[in-house]
């Protein structure tokens, strides 16, 4: 960290190295700390109220200059003055240690990292299509449509739906006499769709299984003699369970002759990548039970080195309560966006917004799927520094700048819906102020305010509200700090410590559990009845916006 004589305080970051070296050329492997400056960031650190400066452990106590330190002798709002005292401060011993540990972020481990896709978005529906195609009207002139699309506007669909879907500077652009089908609209919004991916990102490990998801295809039958499956014609070969990433495939043989020899539903084989049966150690083609199938399959994997195991990246896992399990970090993320942002959490880019979930049970049994935190990134620095247009800009424009929490939201909440939670709960905002160790206006309004009112309004039809409800855990007056290959506990104050002396998360979680006091927390609750449930799993829920009546289409 430096103080500058014009007292801005800045400190480097080499935590977007690789993005950096992607988009960049250079002699990375030289050594050299000089040719690493492309690749490190100068990040300006904020001070709090008192005028201390931030201690820059998280994103709401610095902020990128938008300059490397290769960048920064072009740097025009900075003096001649900062410059000299920035690169005398450059060669001491710590900014040297932040400029080398660039080279270390290079190591090519891309290949050990996948995302694993949630269905969740495909249960968003454009409220504005749905509109469109209840509408009687067939053809209508362009300055009709625009009017249409304004009484829609003014009767509940968001002006950021229209504004995305590029409707409204389409018809702009025509004569107000042309004419236009209700079906050219609709292709129009459909061709202008809105992607929108959430997913969670695993890491392959040196051992354990196969990543198997179950399938229920009838295989060709190139693909039986290819394998040299011994079946007469009265058979079916059945895929059951194929691995995406690696191709190993598990099937069946059926067949719908009840006094056929291969009528016991015993057959089962596997497949390698190449589509070859993998044998059993008694040299046969089939298996008596599936698992014996997956097991056979699994052990092939690892004898010729293909190992398709792999768990959930836990990156930010240590700043959650305590207690809970399966934790999670979904990324929601708009793949297909022309322009490109990248936060500072993670290096895939355009992510909208980022979840961290755990699996609760609060005091009375009810399963609820925890919000740890929710935040984004992209709208956090265009709130700050202004959306950019420029295809060059620093924070690209994007949809969902007042609706981006709610949104995340309502794809935890079909999950939830999915997958047998009894409601979602996130935390009351003063955690999020007790963890970070500041006042969050903002954080807390979000969290206390926005999102219980939105959530309200979006299912009001179905009769359920936010309510609250009690869970255990430990007061978070202490958060666990990864250093390397270590860990520690500290407060979040800064006045207690411990070594970085502990070998894993799990132990350091069980010290900070004998030194923590345990309380009953009250977190806000959305229940999932019956009715919310049915309209999740019939019709989904509005992409933009919330449901206005309990059947408008």
């Amino acid at each position: 960290m430096l103080i500058l004589p014009s007292g801005m305080v800045v400190d480097l970051s080499a935590d977007r190295a690789r993005f950096h070296a992607l988009r960049k050329q250079g002699a990375w492997e030289s050594g050299r700390c000089s040719d690493l400056y492309p690749l490190v960031d100068v990040v300006i650190r904020y001070r709090d109220q008192d005028g201390i400066v931030c201690r820059g452990w998280t994103e709401y106590d610095y902020e990128y200059s938008g300059y490397t330190i290769a960048d920064l002798h072009h740097a025009q709002d900075w003096t001649a003055e900062d410059k000299s005292h920035f690169f005398v401060w450059l060669r001491e011993a710590a900014p040297q240690r932040t400029i080398k540990s660039a080279s270390r972020r290079l190591v090519d481990v891309q290949n050990k990292y996948s995302v694993k896709l949630n269905s969740a978005p495909t249960r968003l529906y454009s409220l504005l299509s749905k509109r469109i195609q209840n509408l009687k009207l067939s053809q209508a002139h362009a300055s009709q449509w625009l009017a249409t699309l304004g009484n829609m506007q003014r009767q509940g669909i968001r002006g950021e739906e229209l504004e995305w879907s590029g409707c409204l500077t389409y018809l702009k652009k025509l004569s107000p006499e042309t004419l236009l089908k209700k079906e050219n609209i609709l292709q129009l919004l459909d061709n202008n769709r809105m992607v929108i991916q959430l997913g969670t990102e695993l890491i392959k490990t040196t051992d354990g299984n196969l990543n198997f998801h179950e399938v229920a295809i009838r295989m060709p039958h190139q693909a039986i003699r290819r394998a040299a499956l011994k079946l007469d014609a009265g058979c079916l070969c059945i895929l059951r369970y194929q691995d995406e990433q690696t191709h190993y495939r598990i099937g069946v043989i059926k067949t719908l002759k009840p006094d056929h020899p291969m009528a016991l539903n015993r057959y089962w084989f596997a497949m390698d990548p190449y589509g070859r049966v993998i044998q059993t150690t008694a040299g046969k083609l089939y298996f008596k039970n599936s698992n014996d199938a997956i097991r056979a399959a699994n052990q092939h994997a690892r004898n010729y080195g293909i190992l398709g195991s792999s768990r959930f990246h836990e990156k930010y896992g240590h700043l959650t309560l305590f207690g809970g399990h399966d934790y999670r970090e979904w990324k929601v993320s708009l793949p297909n966006y022309q322009r490109s942002f990248f936060g500072a959490h993670y290096l895939d880019h355009n992510i909208l917004a980022h979840i961290r979930t755990t699996t609760r049970e609060d005091i009375h049994g009810n399963k609820l799927l925890f919000i740890e935190e929710l935040q984004s990134d992209w709208h956090q620095q265009g709130k700050i520094n202004g959306y950019d247009n420029n295809p060059w800009g620093s924070v690209a424009n994007a949809p969902f700048k007042k609706e981006w929490a709610i949104l995340a939201i309502k794809l935890m909440l079909i999950r939830a819906s999915q997958n047998g939670y009894d409601a979602i709960a996130w935390t009351h905002g003063e955690i999020q102020e007790y963890r970070y160790g500041k006042q969050l206006t903002a954080i807390k309004r979000r969290y206390d305010r926005d999102i219980p009112r939105a959530i309200n309004r979006l299912l009001k039809p179905f009769n359920t509200t936010v309510t609250s409800t009690l869970i255990k855990t430990c007061e978070p007056s202490l958060n666990l700090v990864r250093e390397e290959d270590k860990w520690r506990i500290e407060d979040y104050q800064g006045k207690f410590r411990t070594r970085a002396k502990y070998k894993n998360r799990q132990q350091a979680l069980e010290v900070l559990y004998c030194h923590s006091r345990k309380i009953r927390l009250e977190v806000h609750t959305l229940f999932i009845n019956a009715e919310t449930r049915e309209e999740i799993s019939q019709q989904g829920l509005p992409l933009f916006g919330e449901i206005l009546t309990k059947r408008e289409y």
